[in-house]
């Protein structure tokens, strides 16, 4: 994402936006010219603007609380085996997508599935373009496809990261102290930078999720001794990373906030999927 905002790499350039930015705000000025654009180029699009709000075993998750972290790994580890186990809580880490297919509320994937093959690459090909458009003109890049701005967005975050979670002196002492405790434990830590030890000891059971979700009709009983798994190694991350993740979590919170309003990434949502 440096490309996005005109951050370059050298030591002191700083992302910035404006404090009292509104993503709902945003999202709505972004929609508004997607669908000008589309019309433009002989498509409908309906402008949706969508602010989902987060379960509250989510927000617990992510708050830093030791209460309230505890609370949802008691019951749901990690999340991974959980969007099995636990279908309809909508709290696990990998979204389901329903049996029956369904489009939900969205006018723009009724639109979508009303048109010939044909019509839908040309669709998609519109959709592509216009929000290229849209990211160029508010960034003043000139980005050739969908893929150079998703390396630019990747790129812009992780200066972001580099910049003021791991370049953070009180957050990488504790995140060798967390580390410390895991290697105690029997943990493997693959890396003692404050946003790679999160995902340390959830990693192994993030793969072998992966493999369960490969199978066909796999059931909530497949799912559990998983599940079972994942709650201990989960509590004992808890548990060596309490005063860690109450550091760490309000501001890895407040920094992908903030990235999420720089120029170009809220224009993102607008994609439809294939």
């Amino acid at each position: 994402m440096a490309a996005l905002t005109g951050c370059s790499s050298s030591a002191g350039t700083e992302a910035s936006v404006s404090p009292s930015a509104d993503p709902a705000n945003k999202q709505r000025e972004n929609q508004t010219q997607l669908a000008g654009c589309m019309k433009g180029k002989g498509f409908t699009y309906h402008p949706v603007v969508s602010m989902p709000e987060l379960p509250d075993a989510i927000k617990q998750e992510m708050s830093g609380d030791y209460p309230g972290m505890r609370k949802y790994r008691e019951k749901y580890g990690f999340g991974f085996a959980a969007s099995f186990v636990y279908p309809n809580d909508g709290v696990g880490r990998v979204a389901r997508q329903t049996a029956d297919g369904g489009t939900g509320d969205d006018p723009n994937a009724k639109v979508i599935a009303g048109l010939p093959k044909p019509q839908r690459e040309a669709y998609f090909n519109a959709m592509n373009a216009c929000t290229l458009e849209m990211i160029n003109k508010a960034t003043g890049k000139n980005l050739k496809s969908m893929e150079e701005v998703a390396k630019a967005q990747e790129q812009m975050l992780e200066q972001i990261i580099n910049r003021e979670i791991d370049g953070d002196p009180k957050l990488v002492e504790m995140a060798g102290v967390f580390a410390d405790c895991l290697k105690g434990k029997g943990y493997r830590v693959t890396s003692q930078r404050p946003s790679q030890i999160v995902r340390s000891t959830e990693a192994p059971f993030m793969t072998e999720f992966g493999k369960l979700a490969q199978k066909k009709n796999t059931t909530a009983d497949d799912a559990r001794p998983l599940l079972q798994r994942e709650i201990k190694a989960a509590l004992d991350d808890l548990e060596c990373g309490k005063e860690f993740y109450a550091t760490y979590r309000p501001k890895a919170n407040e920094v992908y906030e903030r990235a999420q309003l720089l120029p170009g990434v809220a224009m993102m949502a607008a994609t439809v999927a294939k």
